[in-house]
C-alpha cells in the first residue's frame, strides 16, 4: 500500500542511511549469485539519472524486470531489464495515451507477464491531493507492438452506467493479457456519511482484457461472504485462469483507516469458473499460530489459487507493528513468518513488509519475503533486515544486511520499506539494498 506521504520519507531515510552506514564483513551466501540491474546516480534511459531510489515491482520467467525510479529530470520512470540492457517504457511529463500529460508519480505494484507485456498504474497532470488518485490511469504496454496504450482513467465508463474519476494504487496482468485494477466510481459511495468513500466515491475492482472491454470484479454494493455486503474493493492479483485475489472491505466492520478514505482490506478470492467469492482472512478472524487478524491485505494469487498475503497481528487500536506473512493452499492457511520466529542468517523476525511488492508467490507455490529483523550486525542503529524464500516447507536466506557480494560489496539495508522481494518460477529474486559505501543498487538474485 504505496502513499504519497512516502517520498519525502524516503529521502530524508536515504540521507539518514547515508551518514550512519559504516562498512561491515560478513561471509557471502552459497546458493545465490547476484547480478546488479542498476546503481543511483547512474544514466537512465531517456535522460537524467537514477536517483532517490528503486522500487522493483516485477519478473517473469525469461529474468525480465520491471521497476520505478525517481530521475533527475523530475517525477518518476518506469523501466524494464533484461540481459543487461535498460529500456524506458514512459516517465513523468510526457504526453500520456488518451491525452494529458504524465504526472510525477507511479501508483504501486506493475505487472508484466511472461509474453513481456506491462500494465502500469500512473499519475496524470494536475494532480489531486485532495484525493491522491482522482487523476489517474491504468496502461498498457504491449511487447509485440512496442506501443503504450491508455486502458481506464478518469471518465472512462464502466459496467453500471457511470464512469471512472481516476484508479488507486496496484495493477496485475496474466498471461491472457487481463488487467486487474483498482477503479475510483462516480456514484460508488454506498453510505456517503461515513467512509470508505466518504467523498461521495467507491472504490472497486475490475478487469480489462487485452482488447480493451472492461468488466466488473467487485464494485461497492455487491454482495460479500456470510451475506454481507462489499463497500470497496481494491488491490486485486489476477492468476492465468481468471482468479482474482483482493482485498476487501464489508459494511458494518471497523473502518481501519489507512487513508484517502479508505479502509484497511481483508483478504478475498473470487473464482473465474463459479463467480464465487471466498474469504480467506478477515479482520477479527483467529490466525494461525495465535491472536487474531486486526487487518490482512496485499493477496497475491498463483495459477494453483495458492494465496500469500500479509497479517497484521498488533492488538487493537494500534496497526503495523505486528505483520506476519502468510500462504492460503487448497482451503487452509500456515504461517510463513511471524513476529519471534528465528531465521536463518541469524536475527528474529520482527515484522514483515508494510508496503506491495515486498513479497510474492510463483506458481510452484514459493514464497518470497522481506522482513525486519531484532539484530544489528552493522551497528548502525538501524535494525537489521533480510530477504527470504519460504519453499517446501521452510524457509531460507537470500540476503540481509551484512551479505558480501562479490565485486559489488556489503550489504548495508534492504530498500526503504520498499526493498523489492518479487520472485520468478527459477527462483530468481529482485529487489534493491543500500551498500556499506553509501551506493544503491538494484540487484537479482538467482539461485
Amino acid at each position: 500500500m504505496k502513499t504519497k506521504n512516502m517520498t519525502m520519507k524516503k529521502i530524508a531515510a536515504i540521507a539518514a542511511l547515508a551518514l550512519a552506514l559504516v562498512p561491515v564483513a560478513l561471509a557471502g551466501l552459497a546458493g545465490y549469485s547476484f547480478t546488479p540491474i542498476a546503481f543511483l546516480d547512474n544514466p537512465a534511459p531517456g535522460g537524467g539519472n537514477f536517483t532517490f531510489d528503486f522500487e522493483p515491482s516485477a519478473i517473469n520467467n525469461r529474468g525480465e524486470v520491471g521497476f520505478t525510479a525517481d530521475v533527475t529530470t523530475g517525477g518518476e520512470g518506469v523501466f524494464v531489464g533484461l540481459r543487461g540492457q535498460l529500456t524506458q517504457i514512459m516517465r513523468s511529463g510526457q504526453p500520456a495515451p488518451g491525452g494529458s500529460v504524465f504526472g510525477p508519480t507511479e501508483f504501486g505494484r506493475l505487472g508484466v507477464n511472461e509474453g513481456g507485456d506491462i500494465a502500469i498504474p500512473f499519475s496524470l497532470e494536475p494532480l489531486d491531493f485532495s484525493s491522491l488518485a482522482l487523476n489517474a490511469g491504468i496502461f498498457r504496454f504491449s511487447h509485440s507492438t512496442q506501443t503504450l496504450n491508455r486502458v481506464a482513467g478518469p471518465g472512462t465508463p464502466v459496467p453500471g452506467g457511470e464512469h471512472l474519476a481516476g484508479v488507486f494504487f496496484n495493477t496485475a496482468i496474466n498471461n491472457r493479457g487481463d488487467i486487474v485494477f483498482s477503479g475510483i466510481v462516480t456514484g460508488g459511495d454506498i453510505d456517503p456519511t461515513s467512509p470508505p468513500g466518504e467523498i461521495g466515491l467507491g472504490v472497486g475492482l475490475f478487469l480489462a482484457d487485452k482488447r480493451g472491454t472492461i468488466s466488473s470484479v467487485v464494485r461497492p454494493g455487491d454482495p460479500a461472504p456470510a451475506g454481507r455486503t462489499f463497500d470497496m474493493a481494491m488491490n486485486g492479483s489476477i492468476n492465468n485462469g481468471g482468479d482474482v485475489a483482493f482485498g476487501g472491505h464489508v459494511a458494518g466492520d471497523e473502518c481501519i483507516d489507512i487513508g484517502f478514505s479508505n479502509c484497511a482490506e481483508s483478504v478475498y478470492l473470487k473464482d473465474a469458473a463459479t463467480g464465487i467469492i471466498h474469504s480467506i482472512a478477515h479482520q477479527g478472524d483467529p490466525a494461525p499460530g495465535g491472536g487474531v487478524f486486526r487487518l490482512a491485505f496485499g493477496a497475491v494469487v498463483n495459477s494453483r489459487g495458492d494465496v500469500v498475503f500479509i497479517g497484521d497481528l498488533t492488538p487493537s487500536p494500534a496497526t503495523g507493528d505486528a505483520l506476519a506473512v502468510f500462504f492460503f493452499s487448497q482451503g487452509t492457511t500456515i504461517a510463513v513468518a511471524r513476529p519471534g520466529d528465528a531465521m536463518p542468517g541469524g536475527g528474529t523476525f520482527v515484522r514483515a513488509g508494510f508496503f506491495d511488492a515486498t513479497y510474492d508467490l510463483n506458481q510452484r507455490g514459493d514464497v518470497s519475503f522481506a522482513a525486519t529483523l531484532d539484530t544489528d550486525v552493522n551497528a548502525d542503529g538501524i535494525a537489521d533486515n533480510g530477504l527470504y524464500v519460504f519453499s517446501k516447507g521452510s524457509v531460507q536466506l537470500v540476503a540481509r544486511t551484512g551479505t558480501v557480494i562479490p565485486g559489488v560489496g556489503t550489504i548495508a539495508y534492504l530498500g526503504l520499506g520498499l526493498p523489492g522481494g518479487v520472485m520468478n518460477e527459477r527462483g530468481q529474486v529482485f529487489f534493491w539494498a543500500i551498500l556499506s559505501d553509501g551506493r544503491t543498487v538494484l540487484l537479482l538474485a538467482t539461485p
